[in-house]
């Protein structure tokens, strides 16, 4: 077996450190979410760092939790490797149980701004209102629910456009795209981007300079029980006169032939079909976006692929493949570096690439000496200003999920 790369330094940090049991053998293709919110091991200690957002200003990490216990926000202090909560269950209700991939820092109030996701099933409808957006602000722990842009859905994702005071978020189970006006607080839904079959928006959306929102959509297909040969499709969006652009391409798959660079050496091989996810095919499903400021977006896939989409054009030029077990869901960007993380089961992975160079390196030995554990799967990460790196893992079914905390070199 080949020596995998390691980081100079990782370490676990344990918010909850609870041991799991029962998932094989009770809980998965079993249990509903009632029996779950019922079992005080799984509902205190079954949590997840689903979103990250580094603050320069205050020197510390904000991480969203996914938690049944409704507290799901939390400050990290690297100087001090400690916790603390800033009090989430003043305003959330029992139905908000995720803030996933939805915490970003406004640059002119210094605020977080986050939304709210969900576990339960739609017969909680007439309970369950509505994913929350909240405003936080990091320093005095005040805040403020701005709206529930869209009721009975909650919200997956959120992307800011803060030169215009606009904030767009992505609708879960139903799949929509919504625009909330800081200025007004009125919000409304821009259009509907999904399927009966296909679960299509981007795991998170960005905007570019310009002030385009970019995501993806999935075809409708109401005429054939079979997909096209593009069934998840970009688009993007201009709040100047409502423009819609409808591209007809996705973004890359693990099959194209051409790519920008050789697949990273080092990196762990597949062991079959896509697992653990619901994207059992590959049609180029969006696990993550990043925009570089400028030219590029980079882009991820839920099978792996690396990718850019050139803003100018809307054209998708393939880099390489690089998470061979599927899951790519961490992108951040800082300084002309790329970094990316994902993996599932606990081969999980972190790259690095430098994007004017012509190699992406590769490390895939994550396991910190102490607790004797990779991450299970790795679902955000966040940037510090030294190129620290902060990997938020999810989902694991043995045990609490930690805060990873990195330095390459």
């Amino acid at each position: 077996m080949k020596k995998l790369k390691r980081p100079r330094s990782l370490r676990a940090h344990a918010l909850r450190n609870y041991t799991l049991h029962g998932w094989n053998e009770k809980i998965s293709r079993r249990w509903g979410y009632p029996e779950l919110m019922a079992d005080p091991e799984w509902s205190k200690g079954w949590i997840s760092f689903d979103s990250l957002c580094w603050n320069t200003n205050t020197g510390k990490l904000y991480c969203g939790l996914n938690s049944m216990d409704t507290d799901l926000l939390y400050s990290f202090d690297p100087s001090t490797s400690r916790f603390e909560s800033l009090r989430s269950q003043q305003w959330t209700d029992p139905y908000d149980v995720k803030i996933h991939r939805t915490l970003l820092l406004n640059p002119s109030d210094q605020c977080l701004y986050l939304a709210t996701s969900l576990l339960h099933d739609a017969d909680q409808q007439p309970r369950a209102l509505g994913g929350k957006l909240v405003k936080v602000d990091p320093v005095t722990g005040a805040s403020t629910v701005l709206a529930v842009p869209a009721p009975y859905l909650y919200i997956q994702s959120i992307a800011a456009d803060w030169d215009r005071g606009i904030l767009y978020g992505f609708t879960y189970p139903a799949e929509a795209v919504f625009r909330f006006d800081l200025g007004t607080g009125h919000s409304r839904i821009l259009a509907y981007i999904g399927n009966a079959t296909l679960f299509a928006q981007p795991h998170n959306a960005v905007v570019d300079r310009d002030g385009w929102l970019w995501g993806t959509w999935a075809e409708t297909r109401a005429w054939e029980e079979e997909v096209g040969p593009e069934p998840v499709r970009l688009f993007k969006y201009h709040p100047d006169g409502d423009r819609f652009i409808w591209y007809r391409h996705g973004l890359s798959r693990k099959d194209a032939r051409e790519q920008l660079l050789p697949d990273p050496s080092g990196a762990i091989e597949a062991s079959g079909p896509l697992k653990e996810t619901r994207h059992k095919e590959d049609f180029g499903f969006c696990d993550s976006m990043v925009y570089d400021g400028e030219y590029y977006i980079f882009a991820s896939t839920v099978a792996g692929v690396l990718c850019r989409i050139d803003t100018r054009t809307g054209a998708v030029e393939k880099i390489a493949n690089v998470m061979h077990q599927g899951r790519f869901p961490a992108l951040a960007i800082r300084d002309g570096v790329l970094y990316g993380a994902g993996g599932i089961s606990g081969q999980t992975q972190l790259i690095r690439w430098k994007t004017n160079s012509d190699e992406i390196d590769c490390f895939a030995d994550l396991t910190d000496p102490a607790v004797d554990d990779p991450p299970s799967r790795i679902h955000e990460i966040a940037l510090d200003e030294d190129h620290r790196i902060y990997m938020g893992e999810n989902d694991n079914h043995s045990r609490s999920s930690f805060l990873w905390v990195v330095e390459v070199d």
